[in-house]
């Protein structure tokens, strides 16, 4: 071998080993983002006799996903059976189908009580649920969860979700003002707390008990009259990356 190759070949493997360098220098590392979501809801804050008034909520059911149309509702559109599911009964099992069916999504889950009073699965007043997510820049966080004393409303972070950064800046603080209470336009609707069809007076495993309705997916305080809570009156949803 010639000094001349050699030299050749020893340039050839040193910029290789640097040009690998870079690449481990320009990696995105995920980041761990700590998201908690707690009902605030007090006796009375539905003027009714269920459930002392307060407001229940299902398994908060997530997802992570790449920038780009929501993978579970869509404002103005029909509901998808998971979102149909969570809205009039709190299940979460069709939507989890749905998010893991996406190739768009990352990683999603149904999120239920640590137990409270009941030891139960539904997260009630004064109770809450803290959960990790990881992701990269450019990723976005959607959750619903029922408004239990309702037939077919749910929480939900309105504009297609929330991106999880600002550049590369992790989003943190309180998002509850990002937050809004939905109507699925899937079964016809009664005042919160009040007639035969809310699940607060159904068995607690009955599906699709109520009268259908065929609408799109709306505000609730767009589409109805009704007295309705004050969504920070109900819920409280933070996220902190970790450190």
């Amino acid at each position: 071998m010639t000094n001349f190759f050699r030299l050749f070949l020893f340039i050839g493997i040193v910029s290789l080993i640097s040009s690998c360098e870079d690449d481990d220098d320009n990696m995105v590392l995920p980041t761990q983002f700590t998201v908690t979501i707690e009902n605030v809801s007090t006796p009375q804050t539905v003027a009714t006799d269920r459930a002392m008034g307060t407001v229940p909520l299902s398994p908060p059911t997530w997802a992570v996903f790449a920038a780009g149309g929501d993978p579970m509702f869509e404002v103005g559109q029909k509901a998808n059976l998971g979102t149909a599911r969570i809205a009039e009964d709190g299940f979460p099992d069709e939507m989890l189908a749905i998010l893991g069916a996406d190739s768009n999504v990352k990683s999603f889950a149904a999120q239920t009580s640590p137990g409270g009073p009941d030891n139960g699965p539904a997260v009630f007043a004064g109770e809450s649920v803290t959960f990790t997510v990881s992701a990269v820049p450019g990723d976005k966080f959607q959750f619903e969860t029922m408004f239990v004393q309702s037939n077919d409303w749910f929480y939900a972070f309105s504009g297609g979700g929330v991106e999880l950064f600002n550049g590369t800046t992790p989003l943190s603080g309180d998002l509850t003002s990002r937050v809004n209470v939905y109507d699925a336009g899937t079964e016809q609707d009664t005042a919160p707390g009040t007639g035969p069809d809310q699940k607060p007076v159904q068995d607690a495993m009955a599906t699709n008990v109520g009268p259908d309705e065929d609408e799109n997916i709306a505000r609730a305080a767009d589409r109805h009259n009704f007295t309705i809570p004050a969504t920070n009156s109900v819920i409280k949803v933070t996220i902190a990356p970790g450190i």
